[in-house]
């Protein structure tokens, strides 16, 4: 069972990219708690959130050859929907993990 702390040190992780600060609130979660859970939510949060930049530059420089505005189209609304679904879930007290970049984070970080 997850305090209250816990959760909500989980969902303001998730929540920076709504906050304008999407690389630093996870950051600062991550360095200021000591509990494993809240940091391995902080490690999927960090790592999405530069999944996400990448993936939005990448697409921000195919928009010149008009491939990349659907997909900036996509990426956004993953930016969006995901980070939701994921705030959801650690308030109800359930581990989550990022379907696109979860796994990858949690093997080698």
């Amino acid at each position: 069972m997850l305090t209250t702390e816990q959760k909500l040190l989980c969902a303001l992780a998730h929540l920076g990219t709504f906050v304008g600060i999407p690389i630093l609130a996870p950051l600062i979660v991550l360095l200021a708690s000591s509990d494993h859970f809240v940091k391995q939510q902080a490690k999927e949060a960090l790592g999405f959130q530069i999944f996400l930049i990448i993936a939005l530059v990448i697409s921000g420089i195919l928009t010149i050859v008009l491939i990349g505005i659907p997909l900036l189209i996509v990426v956004g609304a993953i930016g969006v929907i995901l980070p939701i679904v994921a705030i959801v879930k650690v308030v109800d007290g359930t581990d989550y993990s990022y379907p696109i970049s979860g796994s990858f984070i949690r093997n080698h970080f």
